[in-house]
């Protein structure tokens, strides 16, 4: 699963990178988790062209809510079929964690592109409102550099491929392929990203797990 990730990057810097302005200051965050508002990138049939707003991340239903869901079935699941269909979505992210299990205890890790660019996560978006959407995140199997920390990570897509996962014409073998495209590095960060009072830019800087002393500090 996602269960955190990271924006550092400015509105400036992202308006640049996805050809599209981004007119309202970002805030930093080192420690973004759900049931926060998200930076999100959707596609605007009214108006013919990409638009972005702060949406909620987590769909919400009387029965249980999701902040994930898999490529894998994500077209034929009834809670994301339809949405796959036409309310796909980009998460701009700088970097996300995930947690190695060694049947003892959970050792976050950072995990990010050796060129520091941007990603750019797959989603689906849910309207609540006029203007208000809840999104959900979806997830795919590891890459080769990274399974060895944890065996899902979120779906990457392409600048090249952005329009058309937008206007929902990127297939699942699409962007499957595309996963080992990717470059990723990965180092241990204290575990002080496991509280989401935490936040600052300290959190995604490499610690060795022997001198973490943090975990007094909850």
């Amino acid at each position: 699963m996602c269960g955190r990730f990271c924006l550092f990057s400015s509105s400036k810097a992202l308006s640049k990178d996805l050809g599209m302005l981004i007119d309202e200051p970002i805030t930093p965050s080192h420690n973004i988790s759900p049931g926060t508002n998200i930076l999100t990138i959707r596609y605007d049939l009214d108006l013919k062209k990409r638009c972005y707003g702060l949406y909620l991340w987590g769909l919400n239903t009387p029965q249980n809510s999701h902040i994930n869901a898999r490529i894998e079935t994500v077209d034929t699941a009834p809670r994301f079929r339809d949405a796959w269909i036409d309310r796909r979505c980009l998460i701009p992210a700088n970097g996300f964690y995930e947690w190695y299990k060694d049947g003892l205890t959970k050792q976050p890790y950072y995990i990010f592109p050796k060129n520091l660019s941007p990603l750019y996560f797959g989603a689906l978006y849910y309207p609540i409102s006029d203007d208000q959407f809840q999104i959900v995140l979806i997830t795919t199997q590891s890459t080769s550099c990274i399974r060895s920390i944890h065996d899902r990570m979120p779906l990457l897509i392409s600048k090249d491929k952005h329009e058309d996962w937008l206007k929902g014409k990127v297939n699942k073998e699409d962007v499957y392929q595309n996963q080992e495209t990717y470059e990723l590095q990965a180092h241990t960060v204290s575990k002080r990203i496991n509280s989401i009072i935490n936040n600052d830019a300290s959190l995604i800087n490499e610690i060795d797990p022997i001198n973490d002393g943090q975990l007094r500090l909850f």
